[in-house]
């Protein structure tokens, strides 16, 4: 449905600017897949693991409608695309796995933050090609308005960074969109600072107490050096 009324709306919009903001409920409980992708991956035993892809395969096709539906209303080298997931998967519930990373949704740890996150534009993003340092979905706006010719109220900033000169290589080398980045969930609280990141991961069974990992040597956070 989701996917049927964004394809309506490209259509009915064609000829205007416009944006689109699609956010699939897939893959999220609760866990259910269409009969024809239940068919489709019959050979996967395990019946969580099964309905899991029968869902993540929807999904699939379903983005490849839509960027099947701009390439055919002559779209597709006028739009940018964004990708992204809003969290890192919630592994008891999904009988997942988000190694190398460690924890999942909810948590601060890398596997709850470090998303699938892709950006196309024809002709204007390189394709094929992977942008390392890291960048955050507040992004995304600050990207979209400068595209777009909006301008912001007068004396508003916005925490994201435009990051078209990064993706296209006007700014190269050693240039980051972001010296530090951060984040809180209720009482946990984490910071990165280049390669480094600094968490306080509270719960049932983990007290409080700040640890250090040395991202670029470290991504599973294994190795605790805060002391």
């Amino acid at each position: 449905a989701l996917t049927r009324e964004s394809l309506d709306f490209i259509v009915r919009n064609k000829d205007r600017p416009f944006f689109l903001y699609l956010a699939y409920n897939a893959v999220h409980s609760p866990l259910q897949g269409a009969d024809a992708y239940m068919e489709k991956f019959a050979a996967i035993d395990d019946i969580h693991r099964r309905i899991f892809a029968a869902m993540l395969g929807n999904l699939d096709d379903s983005v490849g409608q839509v960027l099947a539906t701009l390439e055919a209303e002559g779209l597709d080298n006028n739009t940018v695309i964004f990708f992204i997931s809003d969290n890192g998967g919630p592994t008891k519930e999904l009988t997942s796995s988000n190694l190398p990373l460690r924890g999942g949704k909810g948590q601060l740890f890398e596997g709850g933050i470090r998303v699938p996150f892709l950006a196309r534009w024809k002709g204007r993003i390189p394709a094929g090609t992977t942008y390392h340092p890291p960048v955050v979905s507040l992004d995304i706006f600050a990207t979209a308005t400068p595209l777009a010719k909006a301008t912001l109220p007068r004396g508003r900033k916005v925490d994201g960074v435009d990051l078209m000169p990064y993706l296209t290589g006007q700014k190269a080398g050693t240039a980051r969109p972001h010296d530090v980045l951060f984040w809180r969930a209720g009482n946990k609280k984490a910071l990165r600072k280049g390669d480094w990141k600094l968490l306080s991961q509270p719960g049932r069974h983990r007290d409080a107490a700040w640890q250090l990992y040395d991202l670029r040597e470290d991504a599973s956070e294994r190795r605790d050096l805060a002391s």
